[in-house]
């Protein structure tokens, strides 16, 4: 993973959702541990049971713990699911072990920003897959089993409202993300740090209801992404691009949602990463169609200097004063 500054306060903004995932991935470890602990006792009283069943003159002719996994279907289920609770928990603790790698991903130049955070998700869904064999083998151990990858598109409601963040780093013209609409459900989160020029808008086009968007110059202008309970996705721009934030708590009307704060000056653009000039115009004006653009700041008005009674006073009789005749 290539260094960049901006990945440390990226994760510290979403370490609500990694901390949520980490624990849960503990939980469910212990509880893996413990359900192989019982059941590892209950297969020794079985051994000892049969033991006394075959009676001292089998003791040195039959190995009454290898024996018990044949006596009966029982046994059977419960050997294949510890040897599936010992995968599945594996698994989960090798995902624990990556600590904050697990929400990294850099697009390599030319890459697919699409491709890389879907083959992520599929490794993260790992830990969702685990669970389940876990549940399954408790109760029919011969039919669980532990999935390599599990693809977001399986993932259920559930296990989409504990969908662990993203933070990715990508290069500004192999910032297409239209296609990430397709991760936006649950409460996944997903911020985006772009490498040089990007196109002037390249988020607006997930703008929806109940999805948090955000261009800004910095981490800090995407804090509230971390706050945000739904699905949610931020990306840190150059002055060359807009700014905004679509926050779904800000209203129930579009132009309540999204602040404006700033639009690019017009400026001679070209083709960028496969996104024409025309489409890069479009996704301007869509910011701009959603949402009203900051207002000029007002000239500062001049402070009203008091007036001196006297001063009013002695105007006054001036124009009353007839002083054609002064000399």
């Amino acid at each position: 993973m290539p260094s960049d500054e901006r990945i440390k306060p990226a994760l510290e903004a979403l370490s609500a959702q990694t901390q949520a995932f980490r624990s849960a991935l503990a939980v469910t470890i212990d509880q893996m541990s413990a359900y192989a602990s019982t059941q590892g006792a209950a297969e020794e009283q079985r051994a000892d049971m049969i033991a006394m069943e075959l009676g001292p003159f089998a003791a040195n002719l039959v190995d009454a713990s290898e024996f018990s996994h044949y006596a009966g279907e029982t046994a059977a289920t419960t050997t294949q699911a510890l040897s599936t609770v010992k995968k599945a928990q594996d698994a989960l603790t090798e995902l624990a072990n990556k600590g904050d790698e697990l929400f990294m991903v850099d697009v390599k130049s030319g890459g697919s920003l699409w491709h890389s955070v879907a083959q992520r998700l599929g490794e993260l869904g790992r830990a969702f897959a685990s669970a389940r064999a876990f549940e399954l083998a408790k109760v029919n151990g011969d039919k669980a089993e532990v999935a390599d990858t599990l693809p977001f598109s399986q993932w259920s409601s559930r296990e989409r409202r504990l969908a662990p963040p993203l933070v990715v780093t990508v290069d500004g013209a192999d910032c297409r993300a239209n296609g990430l609409a397709d991760f936006m459900d649950g409460t996944f989160k997903l911020i985006l740090l772009i490498r040089g020029e990007s196109t002037p808008a390249p988020l607006v086009r997930l703008i929806t209801p109940g999805t948090l968007v955000a261009q800004a110059a910095d981490v800090a202008g995407l804090k509230s992404l971390g706050k945000w309970d739904g699905p949610g996705i931020g990306a840190v721009v150059l002055d060359s691009a807009a700014r905004f934030v679509h926050d779904p708590a800000a209203g129930f009307d579009t132009t309540a949602r999204m602040k404006i704060n700033q639009l690019p000056e017009g400026k001679r653009r070209k083709p960028m990463g496969g996104v024409s000039v025309w489409q890069q115009a479009e996704e301007l004006l869509q910011v701009q169609a959603l949402g009203k653009a900051p207002e000029p700041e007002a000239a500062a008005e001049e402070p009203e200097v008091p007036v001196n009674p006297a001063d009013k006073l002695a105007a006054w009789l001036l124009t009353r004063a007839d002083l054609e005749d002064a000399g």
